[in-house]
């Protein structure tokens, strides 16, 4: 599976979303997201691949900070902008994002960010089983 044609297939996932921004409480609250995404492989983190769940956003974690960032990092490849704000918190928005992302890639979407939806997360990663999404990217707000 090519990078490229991955991205661009998952461009037309959050075209889906059109131009309401699923963090729009944080736009408003002047905590508006930035366009500038670091690359794929340079999102800070250095711990496992947990299984990532809803929680209403009540704890901190970095490896849900991390799913975010490479959220965006693939949102902006596919021509978006950066969506979620990478608190590290797993409310809302996040759970949007991982219900997105997860059916851009084909995979059950069941808002638990587990083994698959982790390979979906690091397209850059080979080599990758996640079949090729149908997407709705990008998610331009």
């Amino acid at each position: 599976m090519r990078l490229g044609a991955t991205a661009a297939a998952l461009g037309s996932l959050f075209a889906f979303a059109g131009t309401t921004p699923s963090n729009a409480v944080a736009q408003e609250a002047g905590t508006a997201t930035s366009t500038a995404v670091p690359a794929a492989g340079q999102c800070p983190y250095s711990g496992s691949h947990p299984q990532l769940e809803y929680d209403d956003g009540r704890k901190y974690s970095a490896a849900v900070k991390h799913a975010q960032c490479m959220f965006n990092v693939n949102n902006v490849k596919a021509g978006g902008k950066k969506w979620l704000v990478e608190d590290g918190y797993f409310g809302w928005n996040t759970r949007s994002a991982i219900w997105r992302i997860q059916y851009a890639c084909n995979i059950d979407t069941d808002y638990i960010v587990g083994p698959k939806t982790w390979k979906c997360l690091h397209l850059d990663e080979k080599p990758n089983p996640v079949a090729e999404p149908t997407g709705i990217f990008p998610v331009k707000p």
